[in-house]
């Protein structure tokens, strides 16, 4: 199970996230790989082994890679045998995506459905009508006069971005 359909730019961003750029590394070398060792990955990767241990087990608590263990016969230590599970790596990226699409929707709520006051000098964020109200109009920063809003092309980009997350998130699911 080397390397399935999933896209893989997304999965480097959450692994980038989630473990940083070693993390990619790390990964790249398990999406490449049916498993291996976390000495094995430590060569490819140039990175010292606690390093990828710590990297590995930061993928394994985000349920991206799984690992075998087996006692060596000779040395009577355990051997771990990792490998990443690109169905659980899409499972993650998508409720990533729900995160993110969530977060766009209470966001697209806000901005539809407020009449949004803000400082002309852009020194502080625009507020509802009531808290704008509530300021006497005045930027509670500078003092100077808040100013209506158009946020029309917030809305309408808004509204793109969630019709495309929900539309990717139906095209994965349908797949």
């Amino acid at each position: 199970m080397a390397q399935t359909s999933f896209n893989t730019d997304l999965f480097r961003l959450v692994v980038e996230e989630i473990a940083g750029k070693e993390g990619v590394d790390v990964a790249t070398v398990l999406v490449n790989a049916d498993e291996t060792t976390d000495e094995e990955i430590a060569t490819k990767t140039d990175l010292k082994l606690n390093v990828v241990r710590r990297i590995l087990y930061k993928l394994h608590d985000n349920h991206l890679a799984s690992y075998r263990r087996i006692r060596d016969t000779n040395t009577g230590w355990f051997l771990y045998y990792w490998q990443i599970d690109p169905k659980k790596a899409q499972a993650l990226v998508n409720r990533k995506k729900r995160m993110v699409l969530n977060l766009l929707e209470q966001r697209l709520e806000h901005e539809s459905s407020n009449d949004l006051y803000a400082c002309a000098n852009g020194d502080s964020s625009p507020v509802p009508f009531e808290e704008a109200m509530n300021l006497s109009f005045r930027c509670p920063t500078c003092n100077e006069p808040l100013e209506y809003v158009d946020n029309k092309r917030a809305v309408s980009f808004l509204k793109k971005r969630v019709e495309e997350l929900k539309a990717d998130l139906e095209a994965t699911f349908a797949s």
